[in-house]
């Protein structure tokens, strides 16, 4: 495993390799390696013949400064994690590295998702896909690979990947939980035992919504009703949003027909946690 600070070296490291016809799968993190993480390697160890994980702690995707100082790093303790997982590559750049001081170039996906209640942190998704492009162009992987956790991020990025023809392949992998339900995030590092317990509630509301699908109930309406119900139930916990919506549109859905994407957001304490579930109605 080789530990890759500057982006000329990774670019030079990637070139090489697909002149030899090898398939590279990146995992991108901000750190704080976790279960969620491990199994992207594995699956992305699968899929491929040579492994990036990137670390970055993308300051574009934090809605203030504080946000982003408070937000844990250990190099580390996530390199001592990842010798264990036959990864080839660790790259992760400085700062400056990714965005010099007279940085200004961004990329944004237009109109996409902005029906659905949620999607205004507009500032995080541009960070978000900036960053990533980034990472595409300096990597070049064959997939890049994320949970359906993050399965609102996973459609932004297939559509922007989409319009700038770019060949990388997202895969979305399932999600990762401990065993209350809660999705492994970095995000849970700020969280209580209390409020652990508590984030459950997401889950728990994601359940209903697959279980209401799974029994024949189309009307996302009431399906909302019911998510709203139950994280409101927990004292600890303020919905943010949820939505259904089609898995590659992003357009709202009034009436599932087939699959959907059902996304759930809500503040813990302090911490916004999100989560996200594909449903499918029975087949007739």
């Amino acid at each position: 495993m080789e530990i890759v600070n500057r982006v000329t070296r990774m670019s030079a490291i990637a070139a090489k390799v697909l002149a030899a016809d090898v398939k590279i799968g990146l995992v991108s993190t901000m750190g704080v390696i976790h279960p969620g993480h491990l199994s992207l390697i594995q699956t992305a160890r699968q899929m491929t013949d040579l492994v990036v994980v990137s670390i970055f702690v993308n300051r574009l995707q934090f809605l203030t400064e504080e946000e982003y100082r408070q937000y844990p790093r250990d190099l580390t303790k996530d390199i001592d994690i990842l010798r264990h997982e036959n990864v080839d590559y660790i790259f992760a750049p400085l700062e400056e590295e990714m965005y010099p001081a007279d940085f200004s170039t961004y990329i944004t996906v237009e109109n996409f998702g902005q029906k659905l209640p949620g999607m205004h942190q507009s500032a995080f998704f541009k960070g978000m896909t900036t960053s990533v492009i980034k990472m595409l162009h300096i990597v070049n992987p064959s997939f890049i690979f994320f949970g359906q956790k993050d399965g609102l991020q996973g459609a932004i990025l297939r559509k922007m990947i989409r319009d700038l023809n770019f060949s990388t392949e997202v895969v979305v992998t399932p999600v990762v939980r401990d065993s209350s339900g809660l999705a492994y995030a970095a995000r849970n590092y700020f969280l209580t035992d209390s409020q652990k317990i508590a984030a459950s509630v997401i889950y728990r509301s994601l359940r209903v919504a697959e279980n209401a699908v799974a029994t024949g109930e189309v009307h996302s309406k009431k399906i909302l009703a019911e998510i709203a119900q139950i994280v409101e139930s927990e004292p600890q916990a303020k919905l943010e949003y949820a939505v259904i919506a089609d898995p590659e549109t992003l357009e709202p859905v009034k009436k599932i027909q087939g699959s959907a994407l059902v996304g759930v957001g809500a503040m813990i304490g302090n911490t916004s946690l999100n989560d996200s579930m594909l449903v499918e109605l029975p087949a007739k």
